[in-house]
């Protein structure tokens, strides 16, 4: 009987240990810097994206955040290096709809699992699309580029930001509910596709309307429509897609901020914390306004509920579009 309250002693003191430890860690985390991997190419709305937002937890935290793109196939390449890294609460992605929900559902050999090897933390913005062409193309308006492609069904292509990307999602979704064909020509991000649709290698481009607005501002594209349910404050004259002729149209990219799985939840919550608060502070709605988005922090479970509501909308999309990669 003695030895079994020794027993249970040394238990309550082995547990007492470890959640003054927790707490010990807790607060003094974070100790060094942490690791973000953004996984697609500078230049793009993820990339600035991110970037501001490393910048901004670099003073939460009082810990520098360290930034490196690794993009390719749609943010596989940089999630599926970012789903072997340490667990620690020092690495962390902010991923979009794509690799976070989409791609594993139509996309084989990915070597993840978004709902295993990830941890959400936050939401940090969404970023409405717009559709632009270019000025060669015969087309001022959604209703007229429908037109113009049931006319010629194998002439025009459209670029996107790479596989499995919003843009990529809401030409498919154009196609589907109009009843068009174009064939897609993906690129390694909007900052790879806008050049290309500004020099006529590529007539219709769907991309961020934070990278196609310099050009449509100047004349260099025709912005026909943006993807979102409502118009977007910096783009005013510039309609919806289903205002435009397609009702019911509306796919708008989000970002959030996710860690490997098993990440230690005080972690989660201290990076959680930061998000929301660089989320609701002035300057970093403005910097997100100026990208023609909005800012919106959340906590881990908010986040991940947003995540689950997201997967029977995207897997409706594709099985209604057919998409598939091998």
């Amino acid at each position: 009987m003695k030895n079994t309250h020794k027993k249970a002693g040394r238990w309550a003191i082995s547990l007492a240990g470890a959640a003054a430890m927790t707490t010990a860690w807790a607060a003094d985390y974070p100790t060094k810097s942490i690791h973000m991997i953004i996984p697609f190419a500078a230049g793009g709305p993820t990339d600035s994206l991110g970037r501001s937002l490393a910048d901004e937890m670099s003073k939460v935290l009082g810990q520098k955040v360290i930034v490196e793109n690794k993009p390719g196939a749609g943010g596989n390449v940089g999630s599926t290096m970012f789903a072997k890294m340490p667990a620690d609460g020092y690495s962390i992605m902010i991923g979009t709809n794509g690799p976070l929900v989409a791609n594993p559902m139509f996309m084989k050999g990915i070597s993840f699992d978004p709902n295993k090897d990830f941890d959400p933390v936050s939401f940090v913005a969404y970023l409405p699309n717009m559709i632009a062409v270019h000025p060669s193309v015969p087309a001022h308006s959604v209703k007229e580029l429908i037109e113009l492609l049931k006319a010629n069904p194998t002439k025009y292509s459209f670029a996107s930001g790479g596989l499995g990307t919003s843009t990529h999602f809401a030409g498919e979704l154009m196609k589907t509910l109009a009843g068009v064909q174009m064939t897609h020509i993906p690129y390694k991000g909007d900052g790879a596709s806008m050049p290309d649709a500004v020099g006529g290698q590529v007539p219709i481009v769907f991309g961020s309307i934070f990278a196609a607005k310099r050009f449509t501002d100047s004349g260099m594209l025709r912005g026909l429509a943006v993807t979102s349910k409502d118009r977007v404050p910096s783009v005013p004259d510039i309609p919806t897609v289903a205002e435009s002729g397609l009702p019911g149209y509306d796919l708008t990219a989000w970002y959030g901020l996710v860690v490997p799985a098993g990440t230690p939840k005080p972690a989660i919550k201290k990076l959680s914390e930061a998000v929301q608060t660089i989320a609701s502070s002035p300057s970093f709605r403005e910097r997100v306004e100026s990208m023609s988005g909005i800012a919106k922090g959340s906590t881990p479970e908010e986040f991940t509920q947003f995540i689950e509501s997201e997967r029977p909308k995207w897997k409706s999309l594709i099985e209604e579009s057919g998409i598939k990669v091998e």
